[in-house]
């Protein structure tokens, strides 16, 4: 099976995140983001090595594939000393044969403007197999081995299986919540059969109209379909190869024979692909329906779904599954999500030391075993830092006071500063006698001294013309002009689903 990973441009974590190229922005892509001092898409690499995948793709616009690829290296290196270290070992071992070297890791560079777009002209060529599509920015405890059993035992007319999670964050900020929706599915209860997707409904569609409205023939195929809104789409799906079929946009024989047999016999023969997927347990025909590309993976498996119940004649399923409680999922595509993505893995490494051989910590420092500390990093006297993630670099002055944070590389933080759930950004500064609550400091900002503030935004202004501010807006739009990426480039979130006029027909 080979993994498609896609790097999103991460609107929704600013100021932190590079999602306004050109626009005197100071963060990462979204990709690169620290967690627990690491890029979140280590993360994603460590859980793809664990699934064994014969090829690992990092899909990511132009603009941001140089910098994810020239950052892994020093990861993509280490992973090879490992291999060398443990075939030494295992050398005379009778267990040797069961190493295996880690699988490449290639880099795609997408032009799309859109993550269907992407998959339907740039990777369908790349596809030699059944294929899983991730984001870059989940953290999980769940081995990877329970979602590939899962596909493997789904059902015969599953062409794919899309992973769901139960959102258990405490949404301290409500400004960053997660977005819900209405999931539609059948959990077929009583019956062999596994959970099948059917519709997905925008929390915000369903406001307005105030009642959700669910299709009369959806419920003659689906009567006991089941309406959640605990449910959160992580993104994850696993794909049969058939389903290429469905989205290439290339006509093959049979498609060019029904073209032209249209004037002898306009209804006579059905667009189908007369073949017989491995997973059928009978001999089936794969009916192609025509499915618009130009829109988020989202809204394309939402409307794969809809096939099921949708069109009087049978069509293929798409199977759901929801992530067991026994382990957490967590996806950093928010600033609170990121924070307790963060979290997560400071209690995990709790037992851990955070001091460092190349810290300098003060004596009279105290510094919690669930805290971490990267390199080069310079901690004065009687400081106090929990639960936090200190990047390499930074240095914290004399009684400071850090609980619940995230600081970024190069960090410098005056006397006597109380920071209590803060993010702040690379090259800050944080003035003395600072008192910092549920803020987030974007990059290269200096707090002035004396600072205190609670749940604010703290971002540099710039001064710009009004032809360039202009020149932005069009950056930034869904236009995608002149090779520009919108600024849902790969945020699946930030996407909500329309209904397309489904209603009308």
């Amino acid at each position: 099976m080979q993994a498609f990973i896609f790097c999103g441009k991460g609107s929704q974590l600013q100021p932190f995140s590079l999602a306004e190229v050109g626009n005197g922005a100071t963060g990462l892509p979204k990709a690169l983001l620290p967690i627990g001092n690491r890029p979140m898409i280590e993360y994603v690499l460590d859980w793809c090595d664990q699934a064994d995948f014969k090829e690992i793709n990092v899909v990511a616009s132009t603009h941001d594939i140089d910098l994810i690829s020239e950052a892994l290296q020093s990861f993509m290196s280490l992973r090879e000393q490992q291999f060398d270290l443990l075939s030494k070992a295992l050398n005379a071992s009778v267990h040797a044969h069961h190493l295996q070297r880690p699988k490449p890791i290639k880099f795609v560079s997408s032009k799309a403007s859109t993550t269907g777009e992407c998959l339907q002209k740039e990777l369908l060529e790349r596809i030699t197999g059944d294929f899983a599509l991730l984001p870059c920015d989940f953290v999980t405890d769940i081995p990877p081995q329970i979602l590939i059993d899962q596909y493997r035992n789904r059902d015969s007319e599953n062409i794919a299986l899309t992973f769901y999670y139960k959102n258990n964050l405490e949404n301290a900020d409500k400004k960053q919540t997660t977005k819900q929706a209405f999931t539609v599915y059948s959990d077929n209860e009583g019956s062999d059969s596994q959970p099948v997707l059917l519709d997905v409904y925008p929390t915000e569609d369903v406001k307005k109209s105030k009642y959700l409205q669910i299709r009369t023939h959806l419920l003659w195929k689906y009567p006991n379909a089941t309406v959640s809104t605990k449910l959160v789409n992580s993104f994850i799906c696993f794909c049969a190869y058939e389903l290429c079929q469905l989205l290439s946009d290339k006509k093959t024989e049979d498609d060019e024979k029904n073209d032209g047999d249209d004037d002898e016999a306009p209804a006579a023969k059905p667009n189908a692909t007369a073949i017989k997927p491995s997973y059928f347990k009978n001999e089936n025909e794969l009916t192609k329906d025509r499915i618009s590309c130009n829109k988020s993976l989202g809204k394309i498996f939402r409307d794969l779904a809809r096939r099921s119940w949708q069109h009087s004649k049978s069509r293929e399923t798409v199977g759901m599954f929801i992530l067991p409680d026994v382990g957490t999922f967590i996806r950093a595509n928010n600033l609170n999500a990121y924070t307790e993505a963060n979290r997560f893995l400071l209690r995990i490494k709790a037992q851990t030391l955070a001091t460092n051989a190349q810290t300098t910590t003060a004596s009279a420092s105290a510094i919690g075993a669930d805290a971490i500390i990267g390199p080069d990093c310079t901690i004065l006297e009687r400081s106090n830092i929990k639960l936090s993630a200190v990047d390499a670099g930074c240095v914290i002055g004399n009684r400071c006071h850090i609980a619940g944070s995230i600081l970024h590389a190069n960090v410098t933080i005056e006397d006597e500063v109380t920071l209590e759930n803060v993010i702040v950004g690379p090259n800050a500064v944080i003035g003395k006698k600072s008192k910092l609550t549920n803020c987030y400091v974007e990059g290269s900002f200096v707090v002035e001294a004396r600072t205190v503030l609670k749940g604010e935004t703290l971002t540099r202004m710039s001064l710009e013309s009004e032809e360039e501010s202009n020149d932005d807006e069009a950056i930034s739009s869904d236009s995608g002009e002149d090779g520009d990426y919108p600024e849902s480039y790969y945020d699946e979130d930030d996407d909500a689903f329309g209904d397309d006029d489904f209603f009308q027909r």
